[in-house]
């Protein structure tokens, strides 16, 4: 299950960023015990991005190039805290936005809790994109310790819920 899982994702990610007819993106959350905190990992295409921006601001961000906006940052920080939040054992967990880093034609975009308690249950919301394109899909990975769990969420099913401890 996990081997097709991540073998899916690998193709939607990379295997069609020549022709980019997918609409997808793919978050790895991870529970850092050292810090007590929920670190997430997010890969979007760029100009999917710049799209959801233009249509909620009607600023140009032009993300990861060199023209983009100067707003840009702080549009993108506040529409992912927007649309994807985390619910740690039925607690709402507290993000920030801490920033972006350019890959190919996609971003990385990186989040972190406040400190959470140790995850028995983990609800995701996201609904990333999914007001723009009809057909997005959103992968999540949720990573503790030596295990981790997955979600395919979308425009229908935008949230999910894992057990993740004992």
């Amino acid at each position: 299950m996990i081997r097709t899982f991540v073998l899916l994702a690998f193709l939607l990610l990379f295997g069609g960023w020549l022709l980019h007819e997918f609409y997808v993106s793919l978050t790895e959350i991870r529970y850092n015990p050292s810090a007590a905190r929920m670190e997430v990992s997010m890969r979007i295409f760029a100009d999917d991005l710049d799209r959801a921006l233009l249509e909620r601001t009607d600023i140009q961000t032009q993300l990861g190039t060199e023209l983009e906006a100067p707003s840009a940052d702080s549009l993108l920080g506040v529409y992912l805290l927007e649309c994807f939040s985390v619910n740690i054992n039925g607690e709402k967990a507290e993000f920030q936005y801490l920033g972006k880093e350019p890959e190919a034609d996609a971003l990385w975009c990186y989040l972190e809790s406040k400190p959470v308690s140790r995850p028995q249950t983990v609800t995701i919301f996201h609904k990333l994109l999914t007001e723009i394109y009809p057909d997005q899909v959103n992968i999540v990975q949720v990573y503790q310790e030596r295990w981790n769990k997955g979600l395919l969420l979308n425009r229908q099913e935008s949230s999910g819920k894992l057990i993740v401890g004992k």
